[in-house]
């Protein structure tokens, strides 16, 4: 058969409407009698060393303003409250759709702002999808930062609340915002994420498992010793995504990576992949002229990857045979 003509899909017109409510402080949780706690967002860490907070976090308060348009995109900066003030982010909208858009929460490697990943989450939404990218901490317009471990482990000693695990609850409080949302199919929003925020996703997912699958970008976990020391152990294993990859199951989990990455090396993602259970896929890239993160040669891969994780279907062009 010869292709004879080409077409595209071009969904129904939906309005997409936020509704902006203001900004009030969440309320404290009830302490626990884990190794570490926080009053404030709930959080504990068991003696295995994994971190939990509550499924019920309570609605997400935030605001939102128009900031630009690309083609059939609208793009909205939004702020909503987390554990000790606003994280920040871009909020990635498509005008066309024939149903409720998947969501998708995008998380930047570690000082990477969310005007840098603004290029990838624009991608994701060009398939269609509703795209949430971050400031991490200290990152943009986000404030606070992220700690040196050393002074994340006494910070835990003492039970206040770790930078490490501060963006692991940003990262739930962004899957909440995209969840709630009335232009997003709640059971199809997903948790992505390039290098630290790979790191952060998986951890993410394996605490709440509402959320339906992951995406991971140039990533893998710290390789964590045991030592004879049940606390550093606790610790040191509530922050490594090694620790929780066989809890994604039974929602996917994808991994794209690239051959010459030099920061994080093909082995290490690879061990990080071994330890998660099906359903799971792993694509790898040969390009010499990407290093680390999200890489051109990584699309076709990251399509594959979404209609996998969420049902997208690539906006290419497609044939039509001979009648």
């Amino acid at each position: 058969m010869k292709i004879k003509k080409m077409r595209l899909y071009i969904g129904a017109v939906i309005f997409i409407a936020l509704t902006i409510a203001a900004f009030y402080f969440i309320k404290p949780g009830k302490e626990t009698k884990e190794i570490a706690k926080n009053p404030q967002s709930n959080w504990t860490v068991d003696s295995n060393g994994y971190l939990a907070y509550p499924l019920d976090r309570g609605n997400v308060r935030f605001s939102r303003q128009d900031y630009g348009t690309d083609g059939n995109l609208t793009i909205h900066k939004v702020a909503y409250q987390s554990s000790n003030g606003n994280v920040y982010g871009l909020l990635v909208l498509p005008t066309t759709a024939e149903e409720l858009l998947p969501g998708v929460v995008l998380l930047p490697g570690a000082g990477v702002s969310k005007e840098s990943e603004l290029k990838l989450a624009k991608k994701i939404a060009w398939l269609d999808a509703a795209v949430l990218v971050i400031d991490q901490r200290g990152v943009g317009e986000t404030t606070g930062k992220i700690n040196p471990i050393e002074q994340d482990y006494a910070d835990f000693l003492r039970g206040k609340e770790p930078s490490q695990h501060l963006i692991v609850y940003d990262a739930l409080r962004a899957y909440d915002l995209m969840k709630s949302a009335p232009f997003t199919d709640s059971g199809r929003i997903i948790i992505a994420g390039e290098s630290l925020g790979g790191r952060v996703a998986i951890i993410a997912a394996a605490i709440d498992r509402n959320i339906d699958g992951v995406l991971v970008i140039s990533s893998a976990g710290l390789d964590v010793e045991e030592t004879n020391n049940t606390k550093v152990n606790a610790f040191l294993n509530s922050i490594d995504s090694d620790h929780y990859a066989g809890f994604i199951s039974p929602r996917k989990l994808v991994m794209l990576h690239n051959y010459n990455d030099r920061n994080i090396l093909l082995s290490a993602a690879l061990k990080t992949y071994s330890k998660a259970q099906e359903p799971k896929r792993f694509v790898l890239v040969n390009d010499t002229s990407c290093n680390h993160g999200y890489c051109d040669s990584m699309y076709p891969g990251l399509v594959d990857a979404l209609d996998y994780l969420v049902g997208i279907r690539s906006k290419t062009l497609f044939s039509v045979p001979d009648e």
